[in-house]
């Protein structure tokens, strides 16, 4: 269970569900108790379960599962099982939906997802508030994103989702009457609102963050007037640290009045009864002390410091929260800036201590929920593939073993606390895979649950926990290791030992090691599980481009590539999901081209086979088109399976938002020993977004008074239908807010304002070299430019030549070279090549037109520096007597970051303009 009971007391025998057994509720019909229970017999039944009524009131029977809780709001629980009858009792309706949830783990990991030992437990957690932080406003999520992480923390008992929502890169609330202030991708109030009613559904309070005065370019790019005039204020922190309007100057009573205006718009918004302001990083004392407005105000108010004013402030804000009945929350900073000196704030403000510091507002009198990011309680991946960045990816071998948190009743609880810093672009399912094993962890602190041996068996066991009913497996949880003896170069066998302490590291770039699952016969892999030698970075990173193969005329040949390591790893047990309906006797890791794999594990695991699901779908899905996928349910024991529920989901592996709306369940009954095909039309919605989906199809079949559960799996992609779904970059910045852009893997970016006076603009056309190209408006994407990766973009009509709006990032004196393929109608192509200069060349090539040059590059953090910083015009020939269909993108030299040669493109367009993408 995760988090695993505090205790167990054991009886003999068990409990097990039967065709009679109800839950019966000891509330009123409609009470939040009935509520709960209903879903409580939904999650059942999406488990496979058998789905039970609901009864509100009435007599316990024998087979009954039966709720009843105290009338408060206490989270504790208990759970009491006998051979006859499951009682679940809760200190308030929270203690009985964690016992609730506590039942459906032990269904979901019991052998026949039917019975309960007999035992009982008393539960309750030790810190109040168990809580996580998402950054959005760095980098936005789907709300299908955030809804599918609510149920997770639940699932897990956590109680809190804190919503970054506002921060200096982007301001993610699209509010009435503040009509461009958002960023092209925000949360609309009903956005808001159905997030905080799915939340509320499963006893988790969204508390959102609404950060100033610091963090704010955003909001001073938007309305400039909130800038501070003097040159010290435009700072991150202190002077090294360029960024004009990252705080906003608080001395203007008429800033003060627009922000009051904004904080209260969104205070409105939200039920949660604690709203957080940020307050942190406004610029250190001796930065704001060189600020002669602000030294000259704070004289005029009678403090003794520059800090005062932000103190006084943040009392200010107090007092406004009050009126409408908040309570407020913010970060803890003020210490950091230079301390308080005739102004203090106001004890009844909560504060989220984060630098280590959480003792000195204890010993100040304030209410401290704990963050602390030097316990690694901040989760800051780099951009991707990601390193291992220092103290922000959690040691959770320490956050399992040896955190301990302060037992002052002023701590509220803990936090944990994911930053988007350098993820602007990233999907979130990036941000959530280095989540997901902390979170895991600090769900067994905060609820003081007893500690296995290793935190690696922890998470082992989780695994089999899995994630919560609705939400996307990582992969089967019935699946296990497989028997394999290692083959590969000399010291392969460590990584197949069992034994995490011993490790394989390859001498040579590309090198393999391979599990041999036995002579016997070949094995159906559901999954491949490593583990990491280390946490350092070489020996993490040396992981990333490897790739899993299954062989199956040998142990190197006839192999087939099942899958790759796409992000650098954690020192966690990573499991990747094998979507393949064919058995191999070899499974093998291999190393990147120029990596040498170093790891201390490699597992093979496989799901029971004598019920199993292949799925079969077409590899490219189009929004509208409708789409026969099948699934095929093989039997292989000696008695039918008659009715077996099919179901398919169908759901972006990156963002997590669905393929269509509603997607039918199917009966099938499937004799022994044969295989029976269920076929579901799927079409694709309108607004289905490009990219890569899995569609997985899940058999639960009845087995006596139990059931069984079997999955498959299969990848299908969504094809781009424009160049702006292909978007994964920000390489032009607003002087007043560069901070998003990262062009070249350092933070740097092209100058909007210096690429519009030369003549090219977003929402506008630049013409070169004979063609017109389309630049989206900002309102439509918050990116611009598509790192070149093989990607195939849809065109249309006939032409001559098909142009590229282009730049080149680490390119050398000669240029980046690249292979363009336009393909046609009637199934031919043509390949060619182009050259792209470097952003910054001296040297054109006599094929390449200069479209613009900013004359400026944007830094995040830095000053503004003049330089040559151009965008290029390339083409290659098409045949105009032939329909295009589409044009595909060179290929990467590497990641973003790499200081690697890559291409930028941000357009294209085709000489007679009729096929323009």
């Amino acid at each position: 269970m995760v988090p695993p009971l505090q205790n167990w007391s054991g009886g003999s025998g068990q409990f097990t569900l039967t065709g009679r057994s109800r839950i019966v509720v000891d509330g009123a019909p409609g009470s939040r108790l009935v509520t709960d229970a209903r879903s409580f017999a939904d999650d059942l039944a999406a488990l496979g379960v058998r789905r039970l009524p609901v009864v509100a009131g009435g007599a316990v029977r024998k087979g009954d599962v039966e709720v009843t809780a105290r009338d408060d709001v206490g989270e504790g629980f208990g759970i009491d099982v006998t051979r006859g009858s499951v009682r679940l009792s809760g200190d308030g309706p929270a203690g009985a939906f964690y016992a609730e949830q506590s039942v459906e783990q032990i269904l979901k990991t019991s052998d026949d997802h039917a019975s309960l030992p007999v035992g009982s437990t008393r539960d309750t957690p030790a810190q109040r508030t168990r809580g996580l932080m998402i950054d959005t406003a760095r980098t936005y999520w789907s709300v299908e994103s955030i809804k599918q992480t609510i149920r997770q923390l639940a699932w897990t008992k956590f109680n809190t989702l804190h919503w970054h929502l506002t921060d200096s890169e982007f301001f993610r609330l699209d509010l009435p009457g503040y009509e461009g202030l958002a960023a092209a991708q925000s949360y609309t109030p009903a956005d808001l609102r159905a997030v905080q009613d799915y939340a509320a559904r499963y006893h988790v309070t969204v508390l959102p963050e609404f950060d100033i005065p610091g963090h704010a370019t955003a909001m001073s790019k938007y309305r400039p007037s909130l800038r501070w005039d003097c040159a010290s204020m435009n700072a991150i922190i202190d002077t090294a640290r360029v960024d004009p309007g990252f705080t906003v100057d608080i001395t203007k009573p008429q800033n003060v009045a627009w922000l009051d205006g904004l904080a209260e718009k969104i205070v409105d918004l939200f039920d949660s009864p604690v709203i957080h302001l940020g307050g942190d990083e406004t610029p250190r004392a001796a930065t704001q002390d060189r600020c002669p407005e602000l030294a000259a105000y704070a004289k005029a108010q009678g403090y003794s410091k520059t800090q005062d004013v932000f103190l006084a402030y943040e009392n200010h804000l107090n007092a406004l929260l009050a009126r409408h009945g908040k309570k407020m929350q913010i970060w803890g900073w003020w210490p950091q800036a230079g301390g308080a000196g005739s102004v203090t704030v106001d004890k009844d403000i909560r504060i989220q201590a984060w630098l280590g510091d959480e003792q000195t507002f204890i010993d100040q009198g304030y209410d401290v929920v704990v963050s602390n990011e030097f316990s690694r309680l901040y989760v800051v991946p780099k951009a991707m593939p990601g390193t291992a960045n220092g103290q922000y990816i959690p040691d959770d071998d320490a956050l399992y073993r040896t955190y301990a948190v302060s037992t002052s009743d002023r701590v509220q609880g803990l936090e944990m606390a994911q930053w988007g810093d350098r993820q602007y672009t990233a999907p979130e399912a990036y941000s959530l895979s280095y989540l997901r094993r902390p979170l895991q962890i600090l769900a067994s602190t905060a609820w003081s649950s007893p500690r296995r041996e290793s935190y690696l068996d922890y998470e082992a066991m989780a695994d089999t926990v899995g994630t919560a009913p609705g939400v996307a497996e990582h992969a089967d949880p019935d699946a296990r290791p497989v028997s394999a003896t290692a083959y590969g170069p000399e010291g392969v066998a460590n990584a197949a030992d069992g034994d995490p302490a011993t490790a394989f590291a390859a001498d040579t770039a590309g090198a393999a090691v391979g599990l041999d699952l036995g002579e016997h016969g070949a094995v159906r892999p559901a999954a491949v599980r490593l583990l990491p030698r280390s946490t350092s970075t070489a020996d993490l990173s040396s992981l990333v481009g490897a790739r899993i193969e299954g062989c199956s005329a040998g142990p190197d040949s006839g192999c087939t590539t099942l899958t790759s390591v796409e992000w650098t790893p954690t020192r966690d047990w990573q499991t990747l999901p094998l979507d393949t309906a064919h058995a191999y006797r070899w499974v093998r890791l291999v190393g990147a081209a120029k990596a040498k794999p170093v790891l201390a594990e490699l597992e093979v695991l496989a799901a029971p086979q004598d019920v199993h699901v292949t799925v079969r779908a077409p590899h490219d899905l189009s929004q509208g088109k409708r789409t026969v996928v099948e699934a095929e349910v093989t039997n292989t024991t000696g008695r039918a399976l008659p009715r077996a529920e099919v179901r398919l989901t169908a759901q972006h592996t990156r963002d997590n938002t669905a393929l269509a709306h509603t997607i039918a369940a199917q009966h099938v009954t499937v004799p022994p020993h044969q295989a029976r095909t269920v076929r579901f039309t799927v079409t694709p919605d309108e607004a289905a977004h490009a990219g890569p989906y899995r569609l997985t199809a899940t058999a639960d079949v009845t087995v006596g008074e139990g059931s069984r559960r079997a999955r498959g799996s299969a990848l299908s992609v969504v094809p781009l239908r424009d160049l702006t779904e292909a978007y994964d970059n920000i390489g032009i910045t607003q002087d007043g807010n560069p901070q998003p852009g990262d062009i070249d893997g350092a933070q740097s970016s092209l100058s909007a304002e210096g690429l519009a006076a030369a003549g090219v603009e977003r929402g506008r056309t630049v013409s070169a070299d004979g063609f017109t190209f389309a630049l989206p408006s900002s309102a439509a994407t918050d990116r611009d430019n598509a790192v070149a990766e093989g990607q195939r973009i849809p065109l249309s009509g006939h032409a001559a030549r098909v142009g590229l709006l282009v730049t080149g990032t680490y390119g050398t004196s000669a240029g980046i070279t690249g292979k363009v393929t336009l393909a046609y109608a009637d199934g031919t192509s043509t390949t060619s090549e182009v050259t792209v200069p470097d952003w910054g060349a001296t040297t054109i090539p006599s094929t390449t037109v200069i479209a613009a040059d900013a004359g400026k590059v944007n830094g995040s953090g830095r000053a503004q520096a003049t330089r040559t910083a151009q965008l290029y015009a390339v083409h290659v020939d098409a045949d105009p007597a032939k329909r295009l269909v589409s044009v595909t993108l060179p290929t990467a030299s590497g990641p973003l970051g790499a200081k690697a040669p890559l291409i930028h493109v941000f357009a294209l367009a085709t000489d007679d303009r009729q096929g323009t993408s």
